[in-house]
């Protein structure tokens, strides 16, 4: 006597929920990533083949040397008067732009100090490490 079982396994498998589970997916991503706001500063970063221009303004150089010691055109300031010496050197451009240069043993926290405070007076940043 076979005894069978009602219950017939199937062998096949419908790929239709998948590509709809896909589809929204995909739907989803693309609205999501349209809605992020990026949180960047405007950075121009030099390329190798890329020839220096004269400009007739005067970009300012900051180089930030370890232990946030900061030295603008030379000159070394505190960290504190900063932000009025770049008012001071920029008064009166229609765009301006600074250069900030690194060196290596430079933290990126403090790079991004001076960085910030060119982000709060919107000037454009040249970076580039030594």
């Amino acid at each position: 006597m076979g005894i069978r079982s009602k219950n017939r396994v199937m062998n096949n498998f419908s790929m239709s929920g998948m590509s709809d589970i896909v589809f929204l997916l995909l739907i989803f991503f693309m609205l999501t990533s349209t809605l992020i706001a990026p949180n960047a500063l405007k950075m121009l970063l030099p390329s190798r083949g890329q020839t220096p221009v004269n400009v007739e303004n005067k970009v300012p150089t900051i180089i930030i040397h370890s232990n946030l010691r900061i030295t603008v055109d030379g000159v070394n300031i505190q960290f504190e008067n900063l932000e009025n010496i770049l008012d001071i050197k920029l008064a009166g451009q229609a765009e301006p732009a600074i250069k900030i240069v690194t060196s290596p043993q430079v933290t990126v926290g403090d790079a991004v100090k001076v960085m910030n405070v060119a982000a709060e007076k919107n000037y454009t940043v040249v970076l580039k490490q030594l």
